[in-house]
């Protein structure tokens, strides 16, 4: 296939939307939605990490179901309902019950605003849910308190105020709450606008959070294609690669590193010296990592529904001690209800 690297915007232009599978080899990802369409979705999410001895251990396992549903419609735009429940998550460090985390999440939801193609433009309730965020945060705190006796926690007053305080200040940010809706809604409605040939190869530069958790950000290109022998006249199955070497990632494990080793070296030591050391370390057991991401969405062509996407994140630790593999393994399938 020929390599086509194109700009967002470009790709993503508002086209007359006359069929969906085109007679001139292309494909159309069109949004054929009424007020009161309703799709339900079974969503599952693993973690697994491979040791240096071949030991494969499963780190998380979640599932949720996502309801979309179409609350308005224009001639020119659509607005999405999100919600959730059977909300389940194996995150022991969370220290918080099943139904804590499902009671959470279910009193979360998500408002878009879409072009007529199903294009996402914005979050329309940032308001709303910054404030039901605002209202869980507490709840989790005590949630995660509550392995301690009551003497304890009169001696932790003060400790959960802060902490309160400070998850509210790091989760409740308008632009953490966008970024956080977009992770359930984008990927599904990623190539909606888009026209794309049968026989082009396509990628785009997207921004990506840092992958070890903490902060900072990278860019990298995404390659995406259509999967032409696998689709038909009433589906579409669109293909994504994404590769980031070891050049871009390093910045963020070296700043994990310092940040775990900053409380274990002698009082007094200045931050340079410390990254001195962390950068020496890494050199000494030539330490790398790698990310490689592959992705596969189906759309119904008649609705514009995606029926399924999929998604499988792999990162390679390697160092003179070895190699860790974690990777994390996404699934969103429509389903009958």
């Amino acid at each position: 296939m020929k390599t086509k690297i194109l700009m967002a915007l470009a790709i993503f232009l508002p086209f007359i939307a006359t069929a969906q599978m085109m007679p001139d080899s292309t494909v159309q990802i069109v949004a054929y939605w009424e007020k009161g369409d309703r799709v339900v979705y079974e969503c599952k999410n693993t973690t697994k990490q491979i040791e240096v001895d071949g030991t494969e251990t499963t780190k998380q396992a979640s599932s949720e179901t996502r309801i979309f549903e179409v609350i308005e419609e224009t001639d020119s735009s659509y607005v999405l309902q999100t919600s959730y429940r059977d909300v389940f998550s194996s995150q022991v460090s969370l220290n918080i019950g099943a139904d804590i985390v499902s009671r959470l999440s279910e009193g979360i939801i998500i408002q878009t605003r879409t072009d007529q193609f199903g294009a996402i433009e914005e979050v329309v309730n940032v308001d709303a849910l910054i404030e039901a965020m605002k209202r869980t945060v507490p709840v989790a705190v005590d949630a995660t308190l509550a392995k301690y006796d009551k003497k304890t926690l009169e001696e932790m007053g003060a400790v959960r105020e802060a902490l309160i305080d400070s998850y509210t200040e790091l989760l409740c940010r308008p632009e953490t709450v966008v970024s956080t809706c977009m992770e359930d809604v984008q990927p599904l409605l990623f190539y909606h606008g888009a026209r794309l040939s049968l026989d082009e190869e396509y990628a785009i530069t997207q921004q990506f959070t840092n992958p070890l958790g903490g902060g900072g950000s990278f860019e990298a290109d995404i390659k995406f294609w259509v999967d032409a022998e696998n689709s038909d006249s009433t589906m579409v199955i669109i293909r994504s690669y994404m590769s980031v070497d070891s050049d871009v990632l390093m910045p963020f494990v070296r700043e994990a590193i310092a940040a775990a080793s900053g409380a274990l070296m002698p009082d007094g030591i200045s931050q340079e010296e410390l990254m001195a050391e962390v950068d020496k370390h890494i050199a000494d057991t030539h330490m790398e990592m790698t990310l490689e991401q592959y992705s596969a969405t189906a759309i119904d062509l008649y609705s514009g529904w995606p029926l399924l996407w999929w998604s499988k994140r792999i990162i390679v630790n390697t160092s003179d001690e070895g190699k860790v593999e974690n990777t994390e393994e996404r699934e969103v399938k429509a389903v009958d209800e």
